[in-house]
């Protein structure tokens, strides 16, 4: 945040008297169009991907690190910045960069918490590359594939960023790349992930990237940037932004996770600051370790809509997990067979956990109890308190 943006947000009315001005801002799962404190890791990219300024394809490569150092936010923002400044495959201009005529290299950005299948992945790699419309329903993967091998025959290479590959719900980078390899025409892969390169089956010859965690300088400089521009004047001490960061360990996810269960904790008591009560509500709210929101926020509707339900149970409602299931699917549309084979998926992707309860009463196995491993008071004011809401 610059000085003339700081200044002109003292200025304007109110706020001193709200507690939240930029909801935004304060998510976990956005990311700001300047990521902050990674300008090293961006030149170490863009030294990786230099070969695109003379319209060839980049060496294939492989950026990984722990949760929460950044990675989702630097390779969004460079991936839409280099489509915005260089010359793509459908431009008819070409570049001169370095005083050589090239043909324009293309990016697309492909999350694969939401387009994990083949068909999915085809298809949002197709739409990023054209400006008509690529219909979901009455074509298949074969259709596809062969659209876009006519998009991409005889133009530059394109670049495709694969975030999030090697997560449970996801594929691993060899099923990434054989999907680019099955298409005739010149693709470039850089796959994201949090696993070290061996357990992702990254190939020998690809670049291996890693990213550190944030220092808790840097944390905290992220922390207080959100939190200037989403809350209200004076609604944060420093002293609970340094607290956020050394708590957080390195990890932004977990940092802001904390810090907007913290306005969750404050609004429900019709607080217009958050005071060290509502900062520790905020942190207890984030199990360690814990699983990040925008994973859990890509499931299914009806999954995510299990979850609302869930986080809204006492502890003492979601033991056993049938009668915890049975106490869901009163509150929502589906069985209590359905969301019982729900929460045990879930529990299987780690997502949630079932731990045993040990002071049980009566005879035979004690029961499970369903906790969430999501931060649960963020997670609960980023899709809504009632079911009915839910609309991910």
């Amino acid at each position: 945040m610059d000085i003339e943006t700081r200044i002109a947000r003292r200025q304007r009315t109110g706020d001193r008297r709200r507690l939240v001005l930029d909801e935004e801002a304060l998510s976990p799962v956005w990311h700001p169009e300047e990521p902050i404190g990674r300008g090293s890791l961006i030149e170490r990219l863009l030294d990786h991907l230099d070969p695109v300024f003379d319209g060839r394809a980049p060496p294939n490569g492989y950026l990984y690190g722990p949760g929460g150092a950044g990675k989702s936010a630097v390779t969004l923002s460079l991936v839409d910045r280099l489509a915005e400044t260089l010359p793509s495959t459908g431009d008819a201009l070409y570049t001169t960069t370095r005083g050589a005529s090239a043909p324009g290299v293309s990016f697309v950005r492909v999350d694969l918490r939401t387009a994990d299948s083949a068909f999915e992945f085809l298809h949002a790699v197709l739409n990023a590359l054209t400006t008509d419309s690529v219909p979901r329903r009455g074509v298949g993967t074969d259709e596809l594939h062969e659209r876009l091998e006519r998009r991409v025959r005889g133009a530059g290479p394109v670049v495709v960023v694969a975030d999030h590959v090697g997560e449970p719900e996801t594929v691993d980078v060899p099923t990434v790349a054989e999907r680019l390899e099955a298409v005739e025409g010149t693709f470039a892969w850089l796959a994201v992930g949090r696993a070290d390169p061996e357990e992702v089956g990254v190939p020998d010859d690809a670049a291996a990237i890693e990213v550190e965690p944030y220092s808790r300088a840097t944390l905290t400089d992220l922390v207080a940037s959100r939190a200037d521009a989403g809350l209200g004047q004076g609604a944060l001490a420093h002293g609970a932004v340094r607290r956020l960061a050394e708590w957080a360990e390195g990890d932004a996810g977990v940092a802001l996770s904390g810090l907007l269960g913290a306005v969750e904790a404050a609004s429900a008591d019709g607080d217009a600051t958050l005071d060290d009560e509502a900062v520790e509500s905020g942190m207890a709210a984030v199990p360690w370790p814990c699983v990040p929101l925008g994973r859990v926020l890509a499931l299914p509707t009806n999954r995510v809509r299990t979850l609302v339900c869930l986080v809204d149970l006492d502890p003492a409602e979601r033991a056993p997990v049938g009668d915890c299931a049975a106490r869901i699917a009163d509150r929502i549309d589906l069985t209590g067979s359905t969301v019982e084979r729900f929460l045990y998926e879930l529990a299987e992707a780690g997502i949630v956990e079932r731990v045993r309860v040990d002071d049980a009463d009566g005879p035979g196995r004690p029961p499970s109890r369903v906790d969430p491993r999501f931060p649960t008071l963020a997670f609960r004011r980023l899709v809504g308190r009632r079911v009915d809401e839910v609309s991910v």
